[in-house]
């Protein structure tokens, strides 16, 4: 399951949704693969599989942070290293979705992978659309996500013959 996390409204912090939306128009998802934009209702999604009778095998957060790194670069971080300073924010940073994350890892055995883009500072008021930094970001994000998720070596949608 792989979660696009974010606030398009919010500069950068729409980095996730982005993501997820780029896969979705650009790559044959396959059948095992479920990928959604959950915007800024992630909390809602985790809450859902812990009360489930059936949880994925393992859960894939896109989301953006500020580690103060160069804008643009994409890392995994573990869950126990999302950054503290946005815990005011709408995102999965908040401590309710950590912990639920940290639960669905510890009690269901569910494999939780945080993929994210260091992105700077997100806007303090609404400023929709990407930084050049994190727009640019995406293709390699999805690259990543596709060579682990997809089986290894699945071609863009547009490299594939069409009716």
């Amino acid at each position: 399951m792989i979660l696009g996390c974010g606030n398009t409204l919010f500069g950068d912090d729409g980095f996730g949704p982005e993501v997820v939306n780029y896969l979705i128009h650009n790559y044959e998802v396959p059948n095992h693969v479920c990928i959604m934009d959950v915007g800024t209702g992630v909390r809602k999604i985790l809450f859902t599989l812990i009360l489930s009778e059936t949880r994925p095998e393992e859960i894939v957060i896109v989301d953006a942070v500020d580690l103060g790194g160069e804008p643009g670069h994409i890392l995994e971080i573990p869950i126990e290293a999302i950054p503290k300073q946005k815990m005011d924010d709408f995102s999965m940073h908040q401590a309710p979705t950590s912990n639920l994350l940290q639960e669905l890892r510890e009690r269901w055995s569910v494999k939780v992978t945080v993929l994210a883009c260091d992105v700077g500072a997100v806007p303090p008021l609404v400023q929709p659309g990407l930084s050049e930094a994190a727009r640019k970001a995406i293709p390699r994000m999805c690259s990543r996500i596709v060579e682990k998720y997809f089986h290894c070596g699945t071609p863009p949608k547009a490299a594939w013959p069409r009716p």
